[in-house]
């Protein structure tokens, strides 16, 4: 008599699912075609998403480290931010080759990880494999310019977004923005952006917000000032930074789930002042929670890559990565060696979804 076993309802299954990893989700897919065209389906994909949205404080993200050195192997190395784990570092294929240019990793949101390779930007989900690309627009600016980058969810629209900024480095010239929708897969350009000169690493993504840190042009004696763009309204701002008199500084930002950190890097005292906002768009929120010396670990000078709401920082140090406690000074060694890597890393964190590159899976999108 064959074995007889209980059937479960699809319901329990759908409710089961969602407790799962991504890595067991994308397996479970070749398990049926009714299992394919569930995991597959958009209710499935967005309510596995907001779980780990509203959960985001117990689930451990992803980074993803580009040796910009080791351009031609093509490798990333992928452990997990989560407290306490075992680092497991492993080697990851991302797509789009160029032997000739530099890939630059620009953010990433909701899983998706957006990277700017030669002449080409790329929305890649490590967790599934697919990606997509897309081509990069032109300036029409006839001084010289400074290009970047901001990539996040607009969350009214239901739509992944990248900003492009051309930033002139000639005072009151004006500056040059377009915004990428995934959803309408077109570019259109903004008008009424901030003239001051946005020249910062790619855009930080908070609630929503892009935020790039501006610098005074080179003929102008300014001050030091946060452009944020939100994805929504498609509007620009301007945040202030903390204030510091006659003190030669230079601004770096980064965010950890939804805050926003200042890292203040004050060459004339040889430290480095790390800030985070308590209250989002108020000055004087800006609370200053740890100072670092420059010879204390150097790499916090050189090379900051991701700071966690406890003041973590993950950092190179000489030739290798480590975890630094900025409330005591202590760091942990994560054994990963880094051959002479100053100013040749970049680092993008993600958490792992089931999220596409594109809308329609027919049209354009690609399997590494």
């Amino acid at each position: 008599m064959s074995q007889q076993y209980p059937c479960i309802p699809s319901e329990v299954i759908f409710e089961i699912l969602l407790r799962l990893p991504v890595k067991s989700l994308v397996r479970f897919k070749s398990v049926s075609k009714s299992w394919l065209s569930l995991l597959s389906s958009p209710q499935f994909i967005n309510t596995h998403l907001n779980i780990s949205r509203n959960n985001h404080k117990d689930v451990p993200h992803k980074l993803l480290m580009l040796d910009r050195d080791q351009i031609l192997s093509k490798k990333c190395a992928l452990f997990s931010t989560e407290k306490n784990s075992t680092v497991v570092c492993v080697d990851l294929d991302y797509p789009v080759k160029s032997p000739r240019c530099i890939p630059m990793f620009i953010g990433s949101c909701d899983g998706l990880v957006c990277l700017s390779v030669e002449n080409s930007l790329v929305l890649w989900n490590p967790s599934t494999r697919k990606w997509k690309e897309i081509p990069k627009e032109t300036t029409h600016m006839s001084q010289d310019y400074y290009c970047t980058y901001g990539f996040g969810y607009d969350k009214y629209n239901l739509d992944y977004k990248l900003v492009l900024v051309y930033s002139s480095k000639i005072k009151n010239s004006g500056n040059e923005v377009k915004v990428y929708s995934l959803r309408t897969n077109s570019w259109k350009k903004i008008k009424g952006f901030v003239s001051g000169y946005v020249y910062s690493n790619s855009g930080v993504l908070v609630n929503g917000i892009v935020h790039w840190h501006t610098r005074p042009h080179q003929d102008f004696n300014g001050c030091y000032y946060i452009v944020a763009f939100n994805l929504e309204t498609e509007k620009q701002g301007k945040l202030d930074l903390p204030s510091y008199e006659n003190e030669d500084v230079h601004w770096d930002l980064m965010s950890s789930r939804d805050s926003l950190f200042g890292f203040c890097h004050c060459e004339s005292q040889g430290e480095v002042d790390i800030w985070v906002m308590k209250e989002y768009g108020v000055k004087e929120s800006w609370t200053k929670f740890a100072s670092v010396a420059y010879y204390v670990i150097p790499g916090i000078f050189y090379l900051p890559l991701y700071i966690n709401e406890d003041g973590d920082v993950l950092l190179v140090d000489g030739q290798s990565l480590v975890l630094f406690n900025t409330r005591n000074n202590m760091y942990k060694d994560l054994h990963i060696h880094i051959p002479d890597a100053r100013f040749r890393i970049d680092m993008a964190t993600y958490n792992e979804t089931l999220v596409s590159p594109v809308i329609d899976e027919e049209d354009g999108c690609k399997l590494w």
